[in-house]
């Protein structure tokens, strides 16, 4: 019987893990949905709404404090410059492509946001990529559940503790890459990262429209 945890939380695990970062959990998903442990649309919905709400977020704090933010944390501080590069080269096309930056989803949008990128756009452009980047990693969980299908027979039994502990690593691999960021965020900040920041370019000062 199907009833288990992933088909009473998965949903919300799904969306949960897509706010807070994306691959982990939505190759996880895509393996329960080859597993026929959730079901395709309230999985993609769940998943791409997660990613656009939780972009939108880091957004609207950019348009709100700007670089004040930025700058009250070091590892914002240390990515910054990487994030307003990107942001000159790509323009509004940038909101396209916050999903994929592994690394700046936070500062990125935070970016873009201090930009006065206008509202309108940032969203169409933002839930553009996140329809595409759902649509990529939870094919690739699928086809990833295909793959072990023969291999994971033998654990028929045992599927619904699988997929449950695929998507608990997804959470504790978002939470172990936070604590490394934290962690080489005080190191940077102690060799002097408030040096490096003078050195950034602003974003309130590489406006798109």
């Amino acid at each position: 019987m199907k009833g288990s945890w992933v088909e009473q939380y998965g949903y919300w695990a799904v969306f949960l893990g897509a706010v807070l970062e994306g691959e982990t959990v939505l190759i996880s998903a895509g393996y329960a949905l080859s597993q026929d442990y959730l079901r395709p649309l309230p999985t993609f919905l769940a998943a791409a709404a997660g990613g656009t709400l939780g972009d939108l977020a880091y957004f609207l704090l950019g348009r709100l404090y700007g670089t004040r933010l930025i700058r009250t944390f070091a590892v914002l501080r240390r990515l910054r410059a990487r994030a307003v590069l990107i942001l000159r080269r790509w323009g509004r096309a940038t909101a396209f492509l916050t999903r994929f930056a592994y690394g700046l989803r936070v500062v990125l949008p935070l970016s873009i946001g201090a930009a006065r990128l206008p509202v309108p756009i940032f969203v169409l452009f933002n839930v553009l990529g996140s329809v595409t980047f759902t649509t990529v990693y939870l094919s690739l969980g699928y086809a990833f559940g295909e793959a072990l299908e023969e291999v994971l027979g033998r654990a028929k039994a045992h599927e619904g503790e699988i997929v449950a502990g695929l998507l608990a690593v997804g959470v504790l691999a978002w939470v172990g890459r936070r604590w490394v960021l934290y962690r080489s965020g005080l190191a940077a900040e102690a060799e002097g990262a408030s040096a490096e920041d003078a050195d950034a370019p602003d974003p309130e000062h590489s406006r798109v429209s």
